[in-house]
């Protein structure tokens, strides 16, 4: 390679570097009091220090767009929710679920993309086969797209369970304390 070929490559680089740190700089200058409205585009920075919640918390899913109760459990890999009548099915050749998720007495039907199959290990029972969809939870201000697992709760006493792959650079578990935080509210 000649030496001017040489100096055109370090001349290209230093010009993508620059554009990629003014891109950067740029993006770090959005307003951060700027409201959002789709439920896609949430806060879900890492906060520098962490939200102290409870051993019981209300979540918004999203969809439905409701407020549930969940338990929140340190020692659970993954966040469950409840899902009545789950149905796998397919569509354009990838595995889909249809289930119902309870809001107290009404029922909402969803259907989702299935992302795998887990075996969930339980005390003093078989372990259990769950689907594993990608849902949008809410607690406080924080909103995340995770992985979360089917599960009937019906015979448990709160709806929602939540897992550390949810609470994980966020989230204190104060278990003397409930109710710390309330789901932001979306725009209908």
């Amino acid at each position: 390679m000649t030496l001017s070929m040489r100096w055109h490559y370090n001349l290209l680089f230093l010009l993508l570097l620059n554009m990629t740190v003014y891109a950067q700089n740029k993006a770090d200058t959005t307003p951060e009091n700027e409201q959002k409205s789709t439920f896609e585009n949430l806060n879900t920075e890492k906060p520098d220090a962490k939200m102290i919640i409870g051993e019981v918390e209300n979540v918004r899913l999203v969809p439905p767009n409701v407020v549930l109760k969940a338990r929140i459990d340190t020692g659970a890999k993954t966040t469950s929710i409840d899902a009545r009548d789950i149905t796998p099915f397919e569509r354009d050749g990838k595995q889909w679920v249809r289930f119902i998720c309870m809001d107290g007495k009404k029922e909402h039907t969803l259907e989702r993309k299935v992302i795998k199959t887990v075996q969930i290990k339980r005390h003093g029972k078989a372990a259990q086969d769950r689907y594993v969809i990608n849902m949008r939870i809410i607690l406080g201000n924080v909103s995340q797209l995770i992985h979360v697992n089917l599960n009937d709760r019906k015979t448990y006493t709160y709806p929602v369970l939540i897992g550390r792959n949810f609470l994980r650079d966020y989230f204190l578990v104060d278990v003397a304390k409930k109710h710390q935080l309330k789901p932001m509210v979306l725009a209908k």
